[in-house]
């Protein structure tokens, strides 16, 4: 309850005074009034106001008391009295009178309540009552200002008369409780202190203004520029004619003031101190002349009449030139210069005409062949030469297409003819039987003796446990062998012994001569066998009692020579020629070569060899050693050609393949027409032909001979031969067939031979232009080096229908019953057999060796191109420069040079060296002949990235708009890392040029960095890489380690790139980069460069190490790769509305892009779609399997598109 609400204690105005008083200073003139004025004064007087006093009831008080509830307190009134004297006589004014501090109401609360004395009856309510509070508050009452006019005042002046004071406000409430609830009662509400106002004087009376003393002013007229044009100074010269001079004027300015209205009246008067004079600048416009050289161009043309390759001159050609003359005229007020006209004259280029030879004219010489012709006149094996033959020719005529642009010979179509026929060496060979090479049947000397005593004993000699044998075909055992044997043998018998596991370790030694099946044989048919021996023997010695007596006893104490010696002969000379096999005419007449030898004697002899001399591989020196003393001839090559002349027409090439029966394709380049591929060529050519080092060069004779001893003794399809101009394949049919199906079912057997056959056709023919393919963009100081004899070596693994058989389960033995024929027979007698490895193929220094995969599979014609890369990259790939210091193998075969294994599905950076996909629609080339040269390349890629960094810009402009964290979601980071994983050994002996490499890592993209993203020039500043990247397998970040076989999808875009200014960039930075320069330089002139030790020379010259960098500097004229790639994307993004209209097919269906912003609407659908699919976690990396994402899709399709459209890059995707 407020009991009351008044001002107590009014405020008190705060008067200042302000000065107004202005002294003259100026002498009145005679006669004028004074201008000296009294002022007025203010006396300011101050009463004091009476407070009232206010009783007020109070209830809670007792009657009679009373109580003080606020202190009276005097106000004060303020009265302001102008007083002026003038004349002496005092003149009073109030001004104002008005109560500054209001006095403050005294205020005593009178008490009313009458008290009770009687006590309450039992269940009366009780007497006490709630009293109640006065509650008191106090309000600021703000103060008013007041302004009043004084005409005593200049109207420019105020004077603060009273300060305000805020007054204040008492609000009194009265409170109580009853029953616990608050109630309140407004007593009083007054203004206990009034509050004092604030008052100003404002001035209004308006004072006269002195008179101003005279005043002289000096003012500087600036002079003018004029500009005048001058023809005869250059445009941008000047040249001051006349120079400018200011002006001076002074001007006097008197006052005096009109006497009726009291204005001031100003008057001027000037006079020209100094004249101004304009100042003239010349300025040039002298007609400027500009001359433009036009290029000519130089025009290459076909001339068929030119020697090949010959470039003359036709036309020589002359520069043209547009003439521009420029007139200008110039304001002559701002001087600008400006052009007026312009005149242009031009004389139009003369084009260079080039002829250049494009018929290239091959003559290859057609060799005499011998044509030998029975003469029955002449004794047998007597010779004579009828006519010596004359060799042919054959042309061979080829019309290159010639590059218009940089006479470049191109595709060309090809002619042969014969020009000059060959005239054959006619050789007469006699007939007339004089020596027949076949003992003739002669019953009476083969039962002369009685040979089944010695047949019986060889029958009972076995190869493994005879003591003849042990000791006489005793092996070397290596301490490898042994080491390895005795850990694979204490599996079983832990307590075995050394010589325990020598000999396990001797009969598997034996077993791997490939003898024992042939000695088995051997048995079979000695008791007619050895009656043709002693039949031999005899004719030679003579049949008497004494002779005979002798034969028996050699024949007995010789049994086992013999026997070792037959079955020599018949393991590795049970060879064709025609229908001659030489077996018998070796083993039973042996003295038909011209020696006198018998039989016996001889097979004694050749019995007597040595274990290592046993061996096929030896064969060649073994021949050497026994046969040439027998047959007179001095090698096993010359033994062969002599009975393939003797008795044949063939010649070696058409022999080797009459002889074996191994499937032996050929396949013959395309490009390199002259060079002889047969197999019988290949291994009978000088190895020095094929890239062999003079000390490599015997044993390599020694190996070939006996590989061709080897496949002439084929005498089932167990091994298949597949030549080119590179390489030698070998491989087991047994691989992918079943031959057991021989004797169980022939006829599903010859219907999956002819199944093999046509693998091995298919197969030759993509090696063959795998080859072909490097023979073209190799520089033809290479090309020779392609020319070689390297050998691809087939897995062993056994066929099976086995699904997921591991590879150790069906891994052929080297030998033994459970052997692959083609293994024991061929393979391990030679060598080329091999413990299984976990690896799909292995390349060595002179050949490639398969385990996992195999040969004559799709995928195995993918890993002939993968190994071959690590045996050419140091040469004929990288033009001799070698790999890069800070490589490894795998940096250039797996996502480089390695073929893609599925081109249909496969969306890496490739080119495809290897298949013909005609017939299929894929990610690259169709078939290799796209690439002519290596100019081609360039052309190829260039368009590849026409269409890729187009997608990735438009990508990157539809990702632009995210947030932050989005970003983050849809983007990583590819950074350098420290070096990490296997790279080549390299020594420096210069501390100073050693580099420092470094590996990438793949990192999630920070909320900081993603704020940094905008354009796509910031994605490549940036090291930014989609979020859809897999580095391998299903890994989508950490550490990319060097060496490793990593490929670089071309729709999961790197926009980043790494530039190690030290060494090398980690290996997918490495990868996307040498595709770019091909696109971006050329093969040469930027792929080899950066992949190479090309500029490794120059930079330790330098004492810097090959880096990046130094790379960089020298192919990119001093750019570093970022700007260069931001010109490459820059390029593309430039041409985009020149985008040629393409249909794909997207989403089901046939979608038509007629514009630029079509394709740029589908990719911020796709990448709208992509950050959602990222988020929901259905990525290949969070699902374990391959998802393709929206944008994959839609980059896929266009891409597919445009290299259709635009046949493989050879036409532009943007229209003219």
């Amino acid at each position: 309850k407020v009991v009351s609400n008044e001002v107590t204690t009014s405020p008190v105005s705060e008067i200042i005074a302000v000065g107004t008083k202005v002294e003259s200073t100026s002498i009145p003139s005679e006669g004028a009034p004074s201008l000296v004025e009294v002022k007025p004064e203010l006396e300011v007087t101050t009463e004091a106001v009476a407070y009232d006093t206010l009783h007020q009831e109070d209830p809670d008080l007792l009657k009679g008391e009373i109580r003080l509830i606020q202190t009276g307190v005097v106000g004060e009134r303020t009265i302001l009295t102008e007083v002026t004297t003038v004349d002496g006589k005092e003149v009073r004014q109030v001004k104002s009178n008005t109560v500054t501090l209001a006095p403050v109401t005294e205020i005593i609360a009178v008490g009313t309540k009458v008290e009770s004395t009687s006590i309450p009856s039992e269940g009366a309510p009780s007497l006490v009552e709630e009293k109640p509070e006065l509650e008191v508050t106090r309000e600021s009452v703000p103060y008013e200002t007041i302004r009043k006019e004084d005409p005593t005042l200049s109207d420019d002046q105020v004077r603060l008369v009273q300060a305000g004071v805020d007054g204040e406000r008492t609000i009194l409430t009265e409170v109580t409780t009853p029953n616990g609830k608050e109630s309140r009662k407004l007593v009083s509400n007054e203004i206990t202190r009034a509050p004092v106002p604030e008052i100003i004087l404002v001035g209004t009376k308006k004072e006269p203004l002195p008179v101003p003393q005279p005043k002289i002013e000096t003012q500087t007229i600036p002079y003018k520029i004029i500009y005048q044009a001058d023809d005869s100074q250059e445009v941008g010269s000047r040249k001051t004619k006349t120079h400018g001079v200011n002006g001076q004027v002074e001007t006097t300015t008197r006052y005096t003031r009109d006497q009726t209205s009291g204005q001031i009246i100003e008057s001027s008067t000037s006079k020209t101190l100094v004249e101004k004079v304009d100042e003239v600048v010349l300025v040039g416009t002298k007609p400027s002349v500009e001359t433009k050289v036009i290029a000519n161009s130089t025009i290459y043309e076909a001339d068929p009449t030119l020697p090949y390759q010959t470039e003359k001159v036709a036309v020589s050609g002359k520069e043209g030139s547009e003439k521009m003359t420029t007139t200008y005229q110039v304001d002559a007020q701002t001087g600008q210069v400006t052009e007026r006209d312009h005149q242009k004259e031009v004389t139009a280029p003369i084009d260079k005409v080039v002829k250049v030879g494009n018929v290239e004219t091959i003559v290859i010489s057609i060799p005499i062949k011998e044509e030998r012709r029975q003469d029955s006149r002449l004794d047998k094996d007597l010779e004579k030469v009828e006519s010596q033959g004359d060799s042919g020719e054959t042309t061979t005529t080829r019309v290159y297409e010639v590059n218009s642009q940089t006479g470049e010979l191109l595709s060309h179509t090809e002619t042969s003819a014969v020009t000059k026929a060959m005239k054959p060496k006619v050789i007469l060979v006699g007939t007339k039987e004089n020596k027949p090479h076949l003992l003739p049947v002669n019953t009476e000397l083969e039962n002369a003796i009685d040979v089944r005593p010695a047949s019986q004993g060889m029958k009972a000699v076995d190869l493994l446990s005879n003591p003849y044998v042990t000791n006489a075909l005793r092996p070397n055992i290596l301490g490898r062998d042994v080491i390895s044997k005795k850990i694979e043998l204490k599996k079983t018998n832990p307590t075995i012994t050394d010589e325990e596991v020598k000999e396990v370790l001797r009969k598997e030694y034996l077993e791997r001569l490939s003898i024992k099946d042939a000695l088995e044989e051997t048995k079979k048919t000695l008791d007619t066998d050895l009656k043709k021996v002693v039949a031999h023997s005899l004719s030679v010695l003579g049949n008497t009692a004494e002779t005979r007596s002798k034969v028996r006893a050699d024949l007995e104490a010789n049994k086992e020579k013999i026997l070792l010696g037959l079955t020599y002969i018949n393991r590795f000379y049970n060879i064709d020629f025609g229908k001659t096999n030489i077996r018998d005419i070796l083993a039973y007449n042996p003295s038909s070569f011209g020696k006198k030898v018998t039989s016996l004697e001889w097979l004694t002899s050749l019995g007597s060899m040595s274990y290592d001399e046993m061996k096929l591989v030896n064969s060649p020196r073994t021949f050497e050693k026994y046969f040439g003393k027998v047959t007179d001839k001095s090698t096993l090559l010359d033994f062969l050609d002599y009975n393939r002349t003797t008795f044949t027409s063939m010649d070696g090439d058409t022999w080797l393949k009459d002889a074996t029966k191994a499937i032996v394709v050929e396949k013959k380049s395309k490009e390199k027409t002259d060079e002889n591929v047969s197999l019988y060529t290949k291994l009978t050519s000088d190895p020095a032909k094929y890239g062999a080092e003079p000390q490599q060069i015997d044993n390599r004779k020694q190996y070939n001979l006996a590989t061709l001893l080897g496949l002439v003794n084929i005498k089932e399809p167990s091994i298949y031969a597949i030549t080119n101009m590179a390489t030698v394949s070998y491989g087991n049919i047994g691989t992918y067939m079943d031959s057991s199906l021989a004797q169980s079912n022939p006829t599903q057997y010859k219907a999956e031979l002819e199944k093999v056959k046509a693998m091995v056709e298919l197969t030759a023919e993509r090696q063959a232009a795998y080859i072909d393919t490097l023979y073209r963009i190799t520089k033809k100081d290479n090309q020779s080096k392609l020319v070689t004899n390297r050998l691809i070596v087939d897995t062993m693994k056994k066929y099976t229908s086995k699904q997921n058989a591991g590879i150790k389960e069906i891994w052929s033995k080297e030998f033994g019953p459970e052997a692959d024929k083609g293994v024991k027979d061929f393979m391990s007698p030679l060598g080329m057999y091999s413990p299984p490895q976990s690896v799909g193929a292995e390349a060595n220094g002179a050949g490639v060796r398969y385990f996992i995969d195999r040969v004559l599979d799709d995928r195995g014609s993918a890993t002939y191109s993968h190994e071959m890369t690590h045996l050419l990259d140091r040469t004929v790939l990288f033009n001799n420069y070698g790999r890069r210091d800070g490589t490894g193998a795998e940096f250039y075969a797996r996502g480089i040079f390695e073929n893609s294994y599925t081109p249909e599905t496969d969306s890496y950076f490739n080119l495809n060296f290897v298949y013909d996909e005609s017939d299929k629609e894929s990610f690259y080339n169709k078939t290799p002949e796209r690439f002519k040269s290596a100019t081609d390349l360039k052309e190829y890629m260039h368009g590849s990235f026409d269409v890729l960094y187009t997608l990735d810009y438009l990508e990157a402009e539809a990702s632009r708009g995210l947030s932050a964290s989005d970003k983050t979601v849809y983007f990583k980071q590819l950074l350098p890392s420290a070096t990490s994983g296997s790279r080549t050994p390299v020594s420096y002996p210069n501390p100073s040029v050693k580099p420092t490499h470094q590996s990438e890592e793949i990192k999630a993209l920070t909320e900081a960095d993603a704020s940094k993203l905008g354009d796509v020039h910031s994605l490549i500043d940036n090291h930014i890489v989609v979020n859809r990247y897999i580095i391998k397998g299903f890994t989508a970040t950490g550490k990319v380690d060097a060496n490793g076989y990593y490929t670089v999808d071309m729709f999961d875009t790197i926009y980043g790139v790494n530039e190690n200014d030290k060494g090398m960039s980690g290996d997918i930075s490495f990868r996307k980069q040498a595709f770019e320069l091909i696109s971006g330089l050329g093969y040469y002139e930027g792929f080899v460069p950066y992949v190479s030790n090309q500029y490794k020379q120059d930079a330790e010259n330098e004492n810097r190490p090959l880096s990046d960098q130094y790379i960089f500097e020298k192919i990119l004229a001093g750019k570093t790769y970022a700007q260069f790639k931001k010109e490459q994307m820059d390029e593309r993004i430039a041409k985009i509305s020149k985008l040629k209209s393409i249909t794909i097919d997207y989403k089901g269906k046939q979608e038509e892009i007629f514009s630029p912003e079509r394709m740029k609407q589908l990719m911020e659908e796709a990448v709208k779609e992509e950050l959602a699919q990222i988020k929901a976690g259905n990525i290949s990396q969070k699902q374990y399997r391959f998802i393709e994402t929206p944008v994959q899709k839609l980059k896929k399709a266009i891409y597919k598109a445009y290299l259709k459209e635009s046949n493989e890059f050879r036409n532009s995707i943007y229209t003219s």
